[in-house]
């Protein structure tokens, strides 16, 4: 299976895990029009509805990971501060809050390179879904 990733006003086949890991790699040092390292990213079968959402910045080490069919949010770190992501360039900046940007960037790619790789909810994080944080 073919999987494609959407971010800014771009789409990208990655057709394996390791396409995954050279893409995350390269956003490391990419810097949008907004000054900053800090992108979204859709994620999901080529053809498909999108299944899998990266909020990540790169300048304050913190990253948002949703599981889109359920909701669910990936959980790993305290929260500290919401995270500003470009979402798309026709668009203003989008905040993140921090109870969603609770991911390291290191399990973000990790998580994000699993789901490549099996096309499944990526299970190295504990995942938690939105009505357990609105009760927070």
């Amino acid at each position: 299976m073919t999987f494609r990733v959407v971010f800014d006003i771009c789409e990208q086949e990655l057709p394996d895990a390791e396409a995954a890991r050279v893409f995350l790699d390269k956003q490391t040092l990419m810097i949008g029009p907004h000054g900053t390292r800090a992108h979204a990213f859709w994620f999901a079968p080529s053809g498909a509805d999108d299944v899998l959402r990266l909020d990540i910045d790169y300048d304050n080490a913190r990253a948002a990971l949703r599981w889109l069919p359920d909701g669910g949010h990936a959980v790993e770190q305290p929260p500290a501060e919401p995270i500003v992501v470009l979402e798309s360039s026709d668009s203003p900046l989008a905040t993140i809050p921090a109870e969603l940007a609770v991911l390291s960037v290191e399990t973000a790619h990790r998580a994000v390179i699993e789901y490549i790789a099996t096309g499944q909810r990526p299970s190295l994080v504990r995942w938690a879904d939105d009505a357990t944080t609105r009760k927070k």
